[in-house]
């Protein structure tokens, strides 16, 4: 029995679906301004949804047993009237099966009704994968890069050696060029360097569907070139049923940890509830909790950190006693590691994410909805290094005029640092839609706070040289020779046994040195406004829709970094010869330091006693951000802004047989404000500095045109051209102001508020449909061509050229040159039929990407350069089978290398750049359904025991690498709804 009356046809499809107790799927943005024919009477449900549709272009289409999909269809010249059949009819009990579609269609569907080109992931595709947070989950989607490090707060190896996704970037550009909305809202970007958003603090089953769109439209904001990013959480309306609740469970274990003697659990659990309240179910209520426990213990070889930090590395052989390249037009061949860092990383991330969701159906026509979304993150990351650091080289004639290296002495030390990293993201939003006949007005506000804190970064060392007040006669280690061999491309030490000894008994032969140093680090940004959208939806003729809208926002961002860095623990105590283990910091060792490679020990720091004596031991002396004066350290890193964004748009969408053109026009104004620490020249003696401000303004017309072609109701042809543009992180803007003279030469660095956004034409074509069988096949080849390219470069304010006038030296950010990025795509996913015949069903899924990209970035950095994350390779693929209850997923996963970071030793050239090396990952998961509320899931990551992270300088070099195994993980799930 269906007693739907006339209404907004999207709240008579939910309505439907809810009487029904089926399942709908429809693009609601199609939909917009199409009411509903009455429904009344005993129906049989796909009738029922001919008669709502029959004046508004759509059809219904069933999908399996229990789900429908709304989708276009061919207008007539002269449509035949439905006539609504007499509400008392008698039921007819059909004996038979009604015909599935598999399960790929399901995914594609609302895909190929989009009005543009979309991707959308549901959340049934996400909990089928191996992910384990949404940085993850967007790594199933072709042309989309997992990134597990970055330049912000955390980044390096460090960050790496958690094993897990943090960013994505999409189409050969990196996360900041991205824009990601939850539930529509533009979060805030809470990272101070960067407009990138760190994903890992959201879990992949907090979202119904995530929807990427590849194309911009005039009603998105216009600051993306790679992609918009929407994360929808479910909603009120999304059950078939009311009341509901699901909940649940997991548990995971970390096989690397079991290498060194660890546990390493982890669990987690979410609780979801969904109802309709009311006596005509107008109020729904959607509710959601969800905490999570991880723990690792990773293995980590810093290899590219040693040579930037302590200049380890060299040429093995040289053309001269100055040591220089052998081969100047090859720089890359011949080079050594000659300082090393192998250690340990542990850590524990908690994580805990809330969705709110209220919707009211006012009025007849009048629907009220209210978002509310929570998530963070709160890790603990403690690492410990073995290193050894190499002293004076020289490079000695052999008698054949070859010069070969030799380091004369070896330090060896253990050093330990944190990385802490707290970070959350909320997002609340207000949406009315009031539908009046032919015109819809949809009025909303939004708020979102994004928080990125390292709050207590914390770094210690001991070494076997140690000097101070009270330990002068340690030397280093004497030694004399290359210090490495290379087998599989990972350096294999060639240390005399005393060195072995030292880092084997670390806690008690090497000394300590400092009483801690510690660094606190703050950064915030709130970002809220307003806007409204109004549409007109003419009831004949070739204009299917005419929309425009307005929308303001600000946002306000503050940032702080502050270091204490305490004395020397022989001057603090007057005591020569502590060591960690006398100090109470070392507290017995890990066996391995790199099970399976390298096996000397290493000591097992207890931070908190640590930490005690850097507290004990931290005066006002201690205090040193970047000066002596205690107003300069408060203030030097810090820095504070806000950015005022007014936008309009109109666009409009024309439809005439087969052929849909969607026109728009965005105009963007923005105006950035900073204020920051200026310092004074400290050269002679160091003076109060003071607080100064910049301003920087964006105004930019945004066009976009859509063209769609859909010859049948399964395929479409797509085109699409859009300009768009992404604005300087604030940093680059408005960093501080320092000014040092040394040696005559006078060097002020300082932000740069006259930088240009990096402005882009885009250009998309894309082909979906439908294959024999029930495959799904899509295309794409897209291009986009970027002016003013700006990368994203951490904390560090040296990018671009920087020229020099007489004696100043100016160091500031500078936009490159024009990039370009290119590629193709494909999608194709296949049922199989009964693979191993027996009875069940197998399909396939494949996506591959090819990229090409080039950036200019001036005669320092190089003329013709790839963009940064930006693999030439990507794909996937996933093989599945079910039969009865039971199902198996096997995943393959393929990132191609590619280049990381830009001049990293600040060596000669544009050799030295950071490239990622290639990554093949197998993952596997299987599924018992108990019934069709309860299942139980098993899945282990990374089946081969791959490394998950290798980087290297150089892209045809492996001497100096960073390298991170992070082992296998297993992980069991069980959910249940109620």
């Amino acid at each position: 029995m269906f007693d739907v009356p006339a209404q907004p046809l999207p709240s008579a499809l939910r309505a439907l679906a809810r009487q029904g107790r089926v399942q709908v799927l429809f693009p609601a943005e199609r939909l917009e301004g199409r009411r509903s024919r009455a429904v009344v009477g005993r129906l049989e449900t796909t009738r029922a949804f001919d008669l709502a549709l029959a004046d508004a272009g759509f059809a219904a289409r069933r999908v399996d047993s229990r789900t429908f999909v709304i989708v276009s269809r061919a207008q007539p010249s002269s449509p035949p009237p439905i006539e609504a059949p007499p509400a008392d009819l008698e039921p007819i009990q059909v004996v038979a099966r009604r015909a599935e579609i598999d399960e790929i269609s399901r995914r594609g569907a609302t895909d190929l009704d989009a009005p543009t080109s979309v991707r959308s992931l549901s959340r049934e595709d996400m909990e089928r994968g191996a992910a384990q947070n949404l940085s993850e989950a967007l790594g199933d989607l072709p042309g989309m890069t997992v990134i597990n490090t970055g330049r912000s707060f955390i980044g390096g190896i460090d960050s790496a050696s958690r094993g897990e996704g943090l960013y994505t970037a999409y189409r050969g550009l990196n996360a900041e060029y991205n824009l990601s909305m939850i539930n529509g809202v533009s979060v805030a970007q809470g990272l101070p360097y960067s407009r990138g958003v760190q994903l890992n603090l959201l879990p992949p089953d907090a979202f119904q569907t995530v929807v990427v769109h590849k194309t911009g439209r005039a009603d998105l904001d216009g600051d993306f070139i790679g992609a918009a990013l929407d994360f929808q959480t479910p909603g009120p309306t999304d059950p078939s049923q009311s009341p509901w609740t699901a909940m649940a469970v997991a548990g995971r274990i970390e096989t690397r940890s079991r290498d060194y003697g660890e546990a390493s659990l982890g669990e987690a659990v979410r609780i979801e509830h969904g109802r309709r309240l009311g006596a005509q179910g107008q109020f729904g209520l959607y509710l959601a909790a969800a905490h999570e426990d991880r723990s690792f213990v990773n293995s980590e070889l810093a290899g590219v950190m040693a040579a930037q930090n302590d200049r380890g590395w060299a040429y093995a052989v040289s053309g001269s006693a100055a040591g220089g390249a052998p081969d100047a037009d090859r720089p890359q061949e011949g080079l050594v590691q000659t300082s090393l860092n192998v250690g340990v990383s542990s850590g524990r991330s908690r994580l805990q994410n809330y969705a709110l969701a209220l919707d009211w159906r006012a009025a007849p026509g009048l629907d009220v909805r209210l978002n509310a979304t929570h998530a963070q993150a709160r890790t603990e990351q403690n690492s410990t290094f073995s290193q050894v650091v190499s002293g004076a080289q020289s490079w000695i004639d052999d008698g054949s005029g070859v010069y070969r290296l030799s380091v004369q002495d070896l330090s060896t030390r253990v050093w330990y640092e944190t990385n802490p990293d707290n970070v959350s993201l909320s997002t609340l939003s207000l949406t009315a839609d009031a539908v009046s006949d032919r015109w819809r007005l949809t009025p909303y506000l939004f708020a979102s706070l994004g928080e990125s804190g390292r709050p207590d970064h914390l770094e210690a060392s001991a070494w076997v040289n140690q000097k101070d007040g009270y330990n002068t006669a340690r030397t280093s280690r004497p030694f004399g020779g290359v210090t490495v061999t290379y087998r599989d491309g990972l350096p294999v030490p060639q240390w005399p046994q005393s060195v072995f000894d030292d880092l084997n008994h670390a806690g008690t032969v090497l000394l300590a040195r400092r009483a801690g140093q510690r660094t606190e680090q703050f950064s915030e940004q709130m970002r809220y406004g307003g806007g409204f959208g109004l549409t007109f939806t003419p009831k004949r003729g070739p204009w299917r829709s005419l929309r425009m809208g307005a929308k303001l926002g600000r946002s306000d961002r503050d940032l702080t970094d502050r270091n204490w860095t305490n004395a020397f623990f022989g001057d603090v105590y007057q005591t020569a010869g502590l060591t960690w283990e006398a100090l109470g910091i070392a507290k017995g060792t890990y066996a391995e330091v790199f099970p399976g490679l390298y096996d000397w020990s290493i000591p097992r720091v207890d931070h908190d006693r640590l930490e005690a004596l850097f507290e004990a031991n931290r005066t006002a002396a201690s205090f040193n951000t970047c000066g002596v004066l205690y107003v300069n350290n408060l203030n030097c890193n810090s820095q504070s802004g806000h950015e005022t964004v007014q936008a309009v748009y109109v666009m409009a969408t024309h439809a005439v047989g087969v052929w849909e053109t969607q026109f728009g026009l965005r105009q963007e104004r923005t105006r950035i404000a900073n204020r920051f620490w200026v310092m004074p020249d400290t050269s002679n003696v160091e003076t109060p500095g003071e607080w100064g401000a910049s301003r920087s303004g964006y105004d930019k017309l945004l066009p976009s045109l859509n063209l769609s072609y859909r010859p049948d109701d399964r395929s479409v042809w797509r085109a699409a051209a859009w300009r768009s543009y992404s604005r300087p992180a604030f940093m680059q803007l408005g960093g501080g102001v320092t000014t040092e003279t040394v040696d005559g030469v006078t060097t002020v660095t300082r932000g740069n508020p006259d930088l240009k956004s990096a402005d882009a034409w885009n250009l998309d074509l894309a082909h979906q449909t439908w294959l024999p069988g029930g495959g799904a096949l899509s295309l794409s080849a897209y291009a986009k061509r970027i002016d003013h390219y700006l990368y994203e470069s951490g904390s560090s304010l040296d990018v671009g050229v920087v020229p020099q006038e007489a004696a100043v030296t100016v160091v500031m950010p500078r936009n490159g040159g024009r990039g370009d990025t290119r590629g193709l795509e494909l999608e194709w996913s296949q049922p199989l039929g009964d693979l191993f015949d027996l009875g069940g069903q197998a399909s396939l899924d494949l996506n591959l990407s090819r990229q090409w990209s080039r950036v200019d970035l001036g005669e320092i950095l190089g003329r013709s350069q790839p963009m940064l994350n930006a693999p030439e390779w990507l794909g996937n693929a996933e093989l599945a089978y079910a039969q009865g209850r039971a199902a198996a997923y096997l995943s393959l996963n393929y990132t191609g290398a590619y280049l990381s970071a830009y001049d990293v030793l600040e060596a000669e050239g544009d050799w030295d750049n950071l490239w990622v090396r290639s990554l093949t990952r197998l993952d596997a998961r299987a599924r018992w359904r108990f019934d069709q509320q309860t299942r139980l899931d098993i899945i282990v990551t990374n089946l081969t025991g791959a490394y998950s992270y290798w980087a290297h300088v150089g892209r045809n070099s492996m001497a100096l690498s960073d390298v991170v195994d992070s082992g296998r993980r297993v992980a069991v799930s069980l959910r249940t709804i109620f």
